[in-house]
């Protein structure tokens, strides 16, 4: 699928599998300093080859002869402009980012859902008693320093089943921002199909970004997120969106978040469907227990038709009101190496309904995985997260693990000590090819001399 080619800390590609009958394009990208540039066709054949799922490292180039007219990308391969990592001392859990499951019931019966196929992650307990979840954010909330950012996402089930807790949550949170000097920001993650007056003076008082969950066109959010009695669904959350659009300056950021699965992989008829709404921004991800392969593929052939009409339609700017690609030219930009995918056993959290504390939103009610209970926290259990994620999931010889962190452990296998690694191939592939992809446009935008 995609022409790759190795040496040491550098790796490059043709390009030319991301345009419609584009020209041959070589980009190269060093790893270590995140650093991009074009290539020559010479340099880049003198690259040995490798696949999207290889991690190998080959020390040598393909061609002697070509070899020593390319001095120039042996010194970029020896160079780095950035200080070598570190080892960091463990430092105590210190949460910046917690999922708050205010509910953990649902409306809808999602074909794909993946707490319990009801939102309640098999507990009978159905929403969070707010009397118990203050004092365990005080317990945090302790921690931050003056200027620290503080983020809250609100889960479910479907959170907005519950508005009073929500609100109740965001007014001490906010009001211990005033006191004590932290910034924080607010999300909630919905299906979308509930809006009323309370809702909405929730919005417009803390302003929380709202992510409405839709997978692609009407018939498509009736085939995989019908109610509870099969009847659709789409109605109801275009009216949402409707509503959302005409207070649009009163609320905070709208986004739209969409899974794609083996039964539905347009990604690019999906995109063009969103842009209807005046999303801020749009998050595309593959599920992460789908292990087609044919459909893997398809998958990032669409992303790459979708990139390709987004830069049409508005360059940099419109590309990047697709999450990954604003996030991996964030990264580029800052050139700060990622070490760790997510905040696992560090600064991040997921409460569940009953105030258990646990690593990841995908391990909610998993005895292994819980991290503590209220505001007491099971220091044996974060000892185990010591190490990165990089290291975690023994990815030091790939080269986009400063752009991917490691990837997602709760894929991988390794959320708890328990698990033994189980890395998935197609994730791997999936991310170079979309690291791959975004660095194409990162160079498109960024950089024009060759090597």
């Amino acid at each position: 699928m995609l022409d790759l080619g190795r040496y040491k800390n550098l790796t490059a590609f043709n390009a030319a599998v991301f345009t419609a009958g584009g020209p041959d394009t070589f980009i190269g990208f060093q790893s270590d300093t995140l650093e991009v540039a074009h290539l020559t066709r010479d340099v880049f054949e003198s690259l040995a080859k490798v696949s999207l799922k290889s991690v190998l490292e080959p020390q040598t180039l393909l061609s002697t002869a070509v070899r020593e007219n390319i001095q120039e990308l042996n010194e970029w391969s020896q160079q780095s402009t950035l200080a070598p990592l570190e080892k960091k001392a463990k430092t105590s859990f210190k949460a910046k980012s917690l999922n708050i499951n205010v509910t953990q019931i649902c409306n809808l019966k999602c074909t794909y859902c993946a707490a319990g196929g009801d939102g309640t992650y098999g507990d009978p307990v159905k929403r969070i008693e707010v009397e118990k979840t203050l004092p365990q954010l005080k317990y945090f909330l302790a921690k931050l320093d003056e200027g620290e950012r503080f983020h809250i996402s609100f889960l479910g089930g479907e959170p907005l089943l519950f508005p009073s807790g929500v609100r109740a949550i965001c007014e001490y949170v906010s009001g211990q921002a005033n006191e004590k000097g932290f910034v924080p920001s607010y999300k909630i993650t919905t299906n979308g199909t509930i809006m009323n007056d309370e809702i909405m003076d929730l919005l417009t008082t803390y302003k929380p970004t709202m992510v409405i969950s839709m997978d692609g066109k009407p018939e498509i959010i009736d085939r995989f997120r019908p109610q509870k009695n099969n009847k659709p669904t789409s109605r109801a959350i275009e009216k949402t969106l409707e509503t959302l659009n005409e207070r649009r300056l009163e609320i905070g950021p709208l986004a739209v978040h969409a899974v794609f699965t083996a039964q539905h992989t347009a990604v690019r008829e999906t995109y063009e469907y969103f842009r209807a709404f005046n999303f801020d921004w749009i998050d595309f991800i593959y599920s992460v227990s789908d292990e087609n392969e044919e459909a893997n593929a398809q998958y990032m052939n669409e992303v790459a038709k979708t990139a390709e009409r987004a830069w049409l339609l508005g360059g940099e700017q419109e590309l990047r009101k697709i999450y990954l690609f604003d996030n991996y030219f964030d990264r580029l930009d800052s050139q700060e190496r990622l070490e760790n995918h997510c905040g696992l056993g560090k600064s991040f959290a997921v409460i569940d309904s009953r105030n258990q504390i646990f690593n990841c939103p995908w391990t909610v009610g998993q005895a292994e995985n819980r991290l503590g209970q209220g505001q007491w926290m099971d220091e044996a259990k974060l000892a185990d997260y010591d190490e990165t994620v990089i290291e975690r999931n023994r990815c030091q010889p790939c080269w986009a693990k400063y752009m991917c962190g490691g990837g997602c452990s709760f894929v991988h296998q390794t959320t708890s000590k328990s698990d033994t690694l189980k890395k998935s191939l197609q994730f791997c592939e999936r991310t170079r090819f979309l690291t791959a992809l975004s660095i194409y446009y990162y160079a498109k935008a960024r950089v024009e001399s060759d090597l």
